[in-house]
């Protein structure tokens, strides 16, 4: 994706004869027939080694994060996200309305973080949930207290045929910067159409193996259905 989240077409315009751009919602709602609108997501966690002030419980610092690839404030579609911490954590369910959305911590252990997207009400979507890995250490096991561990996954969030106010806001929307954060530095560099395409080739060979699974089953079904025919007889 560009700056701003891409709009697949143009603001909807009534078509010759009658044929609707809309289509209506669960609840009513006009939605835009064969749109879709996709708003490219980084997930990530930067862990820093607390040298000798390292204690048993707390041997890191760490913040888990979300923002956008390419420095673009989201906050025009997230209303708040939400970080889902390991249950040992004291309130380990924590929202951060505003950005940058980071949470930082202290602890010693790996586990995985829930991070909940909340959507402006105009999108009318339900919250997207993603998973992320903390991690504490590299490959090699080693804590380095001057460089930090960090892990970043790429993601999109895919608004098919979506409301036409949230189609509309975004078809004009202005992109602008995300508040600074002090973990830029470490940001991994994402470019979202070379993301989107090995999403797209990931997608297609989960969906072969998948064909591949379920042919597979269908043919053992009708050998075992062959064979029972045949002790039958």
């Amino acid at each position: 994706m560009a700056a701003a989240a891409p709009v697949a077409g143009a603001p909807p315009t009534a078509p010759a004869g009658d044929e609707s751009p809309f289509v209506l919602g669960k609840e009513g709602e006009r939605r835009m027939k064969g749109r879709t609108i996709t708003v490219p997501v980084v997930t990530g966690t930067c862990a820093f080694y607390l040298g000798k002030k390292a204690s048993e419980y707390q041997s890191h610092k760490w913040t888990v994060y979300m923002r956008s690839p390419t420095g673009e404030d989201l906050s025009h579609v997230l209303k708040k996200v939400t970080f889902v911490l390991h249950e040992s954590f004291q309130n380990p369910k924590r929202d951060v309305e505003v950005p940058p959305y980071e949470l930082t911590e202290v602890g010693w252990g790996e586990f995985d973080i829930i991070v909940v997207l909340h959507f402006k009400e105009d999108v009318r979507e339900a919250p997207l949930e993603l998973y992320h890995r903390l991690k504490l250490y590299d490959d090699a096991g080693a804590a380095n207290p001057k460089k930090p561990v960090v892990f970043e996954l790429y993601d999109e969030a895919v608004f098919w045929q979506p409301t036409e106010s949230f189609y509309n806001r975004m078809a004009t929307h202005v992109p602008r910067a995300a508040p600074p954060s002090q973990l830029t530095q470490f940001h991994t560099s994402f470019q979202p159409d070379v993301e989107y395409q090995r999403i797209q080739r990931a997608r297609q060979r989960l969906a072969q193996i998948r064909a591949n699974v379920e042919g597979t089953a269908v043919q053992l079904e009708a050998q075992e259905a062959a064979g029972a025919d045949w002790a039958g007889s």
